[in-house]
């Protein structure tokens, strides 16, 4: 289907519906395509309200490319952080009596920051939705944890595409399974993926998921731990869980995790592999889970000072990323700090030192590379520890990319059926 067709097809869904969800990862086109939404109702609106989060408007660019886009429009557009809406009851009151007393079309970007139904942020959104005359959601990715991330989003497009609650969706949709650890989960089946869409395809208005996957080269690394770290992460183990009945899990994950990163063999193995990437002088961003394993690579001695460049909650982040992209060819970067809506394009190699259970951050910082990608080849590398907490985390995350492969294939083989 070519632009014209299908944004006219979008047009007419959004003056029947009133609602709908744009899935782009290329954010210049999902921006384009939202304000060109925008202005075809120009003449049945009052102003627009476009909410994000502080992180793409900490950086001039994003609002930049939607002045551009916008033209004219752009003077209706009022902003709000979706942080803002959650913590200041001062720019919730202002959001709700413009869409209280105007006529008001509602864009949420990066619309997974209201997956959450217990957040704030959510709740506030979801209380006044339906004062917007107008709601667009817009996302790189329709989901990253699993179907539950949609219930929220689904519900702030119309509450009348369920008609349920969301313990009856995950009853409905995620039933109960037992996995390898014994481990009573929830967890959705192809087929119950496959209902979902088929609900929710009128509101698809756009679905452009682009693949670099091809131009990716993946390589996993396990570890084991010396014998001297292996008796030490089970006295760690006995100690913390000692007259112990029960325990918060991801604060047991948190714990145990943190005694074996920075293990002996994956340490010398992260050194050797960096050697032979700046042999190539080729550029790597190295992902950490917490601060201070960044304090311990940065002291380890395993790097030349001045040769690497810190991208972490304390860092001056635009600073770190121009000396990343001029002149450094080694990052340090903790785990969703990098979400600044920028394009580590420079980039050539990606080592996930620690792993982490929420997939988003994986998606989040492929995303970032991906922007400028294209033609060029990169790897990726995943550093694991022989551990059952790190099996586990690996196969919570295998399960959470089938699921997203599972719901982006259909989503993309219904637009192959509308052509």
């Amino acid at each position: 289907m070519n632009f014209s067709r299908q944004f006219k097809e979008a047009s007419k869904k959004l003056s029947c519906l009133k609602a709908g969800a744009v899935f782009i990862n290329a954010s210049d086109e999902k921006i384009k395509f939202a304000v060109d939404l925008i202005r075809s109702k120009l003449s049945e609106i009052d102003f627009v309200i476009w909410i994000a989060p502080s992180a793409f408007f900490g950086t001039p660019e994003y609002k930049s490319l939607i002045r551009f886009y916008a033209g004219e429009t752009a003077k209706k557009i009022c902003f709000f952080s979706i942080e803002s809406v959650s913590l200041s009851d001062e720019k919730y009151l202002r959001l709700y009596n413009i869409c209280d007393k105007y006529r008001t079309f509602c864009v949420v970007d990066d619309s997974l920051t209201i997956k959450n139904s217990e957040a704030g942020r959510t709740r506030r959104l979801l209380s006044i939705h339906k004062k917007f005359k107008y709601r667009l959601i817009l996302s790189a990715v329709p989901l990253t944890q699993g179907l539950i991330d949609l219930y929220a989003q689904l519900t702030f497009i119309d509450s009348n595409i369920l008609r349920m609650t969301e313990t009856q969706f995950a009853n409905y949709f995620l039933p109960f399974y037992f996995d390898d650890f014994k481990t009573c989960r929830r967890w959705s089946t192809p087929e119950n993926e496959k209902k979902l869409i088929q609900m929710i395809r009128p509101y698809i208005f756009k679905f452009d998921l682009k693949d670099w996957n091809s131009n990716l080269r993946h390589y996993n690394q396990d570890f084991e731990l010396t014998p001297a770290e292996a008796k030490n992460y089970r006295q760690e183990k006995e100690d913390f869980l000692k007259g112990k009945y029960h325990v918060a899990f991801m604060e047991v994950a948190q714990k145990f995790q943190h005694i074996y990163t920075i293990a002996k063999n994956k340490v010398e193995a992260l050194f050797k592999l960096v050697r032979q990437i700046e042999k190539r002088n080729e550029k790597v961003i190295i992902y950490t889970k917490y601060l201070d394993e960044v304090v311990f690579l940065r002291e380890s001695g395993g790097f030349v000072k001045g040769a690497f460049v810190e991208l972490t909650g304390r860092s001056n982040k635009l600073r770190a990323i121009r000396c990343f992209e001029r002149d450094i060819n080694i990052m340090f970067c903790t785990y969703r700090v990098d979400r600044l809506h920028l394009s580590l394009h420079a980039c050539d190699n990606i080592i996930y030192f620690s792993q982490t259970f929420d997939y988003k951050d994986k998606v989040q910082s492929l995303y970032n590379l991906n922007q400028k990608l294209r033609a060029r080849t990169v790897n990726i590398y995943n550093f694991w520890v022989k551990t059952g907490l790190e099996e586990l985390i690996r196969d919570n995350l295998n399960r959470k990319k089938i699921v997203l492969n599972n719901v982006c294939r259909q989503m993309s083989r219904e637009a192959v059926l509308s052509l």
